[in-house]
């Protein structure tokens, strides 16, 4: 009897990992590029769904501070990758990977993507910090600073899952850009005049992208002959409600570039690599499920809930290049999930 139940729980936790990813497929096989918008350094292709996905609206973190939902807090007397998070409202909530929070003892990034159950509860919830060079409380509670990390950042978080790596992508961002913060911390980079007026640019020419058309659900981002970031939603509406933080995360990393020379036949080869990776699943405080993805080329998560992808990112390696002079060995003829 007791092996029957260990054979019948792994059965159904084979169906419910089947179920997700022929979520993530669904996702994948009505999605088409659209025609790039382009200013400067940074090439946006728009990723259109060919059908509606989803049409559930998701509170997002800076909703839910303003409505007065959420609180965050220090773990305990404090833990550098912990923080605790609790929603009081009647809807769930999404937090990004990348969101940034101030205040406490010390600036953190959101780890994982996150859904919050509506009267939630205190969650324990996975952060790194990004402010190095500093350990004392400045207020008793955590709020949003309305911003998503540098594209360059989250790339390192994604890909090392390491808090050092994480300070070293801190570093190397406010070293190109030419900045200098007493503790180490990111947010220093969106502080900078300079930085806000060539930002600000970018944002100007960009940010129409979620306007093309309501079927648009995410972006690949390019600049050179790299693929800076994918990001997909769940819908249109939640991919409006982060593009004003995300054009800024992706705009810092191309300050010091070139014109991208990347075309939607790459896009679509790209995509293609990234539908037919491995996914494993890592499980998640919140709800739904929460993948990891790995394939030769780079690594991504993915967030599934109620047969929609709220929200998947994928990374190239680093120093990795993509398009006609690419040296990527891609294998689309593996064999399928």
């Amino acid at each position: 009897m007791k092996r029957f139940m260990i054979l019948l729980i792994i059965g159904m936790a084979c169906m419910l990992v089947k179920a997700d990813m022929n979520t993530v497929d669904k996702y994948f096989d009505r999605i088409k590029v659209g025609d790039p918008i382009e200013y400067g350094n940074l090439k946006i292709f728009p990723i259109l769904a060919t059908r509606t996905l989803s049409q559930r609206d998701y509170v997002s973190l800076d909703e839910a501070m303003e409505r007065g939902w959420l609180k965050i807090r220090e773990s305990g007397e404090g833990n550098v990758n912990i923080v605790e998070v609790r929603n009081n409202g009647k809807e769930k909530v999404f937090i990004l990977t990348g969101e940034m929070l101030t205040g406490a003892k010390q600036d953190r990034m959101i780890e994982n993507d996150i859904l919050l159950p509506a009267q939630s509860g205190w969650v324990k919830v996975p952060v790194y910090c990004i402010e190095h060079g500093r350990w004392s409380g400045v207020t008793h509670e955590f709020k949003s600073s309305e911003l998503v990390v540098p594209n360059v950042v989250r790339q390192k978080a994604e890909h090392s899952r390491s808090q050092h790596e994480v300070w070293a992508g801190v570093a190397e961002s406010q070293q190109d850009l030419g900045i200098a913060s007493k503790t180490g911390n990111v947010k220093d980079n969106y502080d900078d005049k300079r930085v806000q007026e060539k930002i600000a640019d970018y944002e100007n020419n960009i940010r129409r992208v979620p306007d093309i058309s309501r079927a648009t659900i995410g972006i690949v981002a390019t600049t050179g002959n790299r693929i800076l970031c994918f990001d997909m939603f769940a819908n249109n509406n939640l991919l409006r409600k982060y593009w004003h933080k995300l054009i800024k995360s992706y705009a810092m990393d191309v300050l010091h570039g070139e014109r991208s020379r990347l075309t939607k036949s790459d896009i679509h080869e790209f995509l293609e690599e990234v539908q037919y990776a491995n996914y494993y699943s890592t499980g998640t405080p919140g709800l739904g499920d929460l993948y990891d993805i790995e394939s030769t080329m780079g690594k991504g998560s993915a967030l599934v809930y109620s047969d929609a992808v709220i929200h998947l990112d994928f990374f190239l390696s680093e120093n990795a290049i993509f398009g006609n002079d690419s040296d990527l060995d891609l294998d689309f003829r593996r064999n399928r999930r």
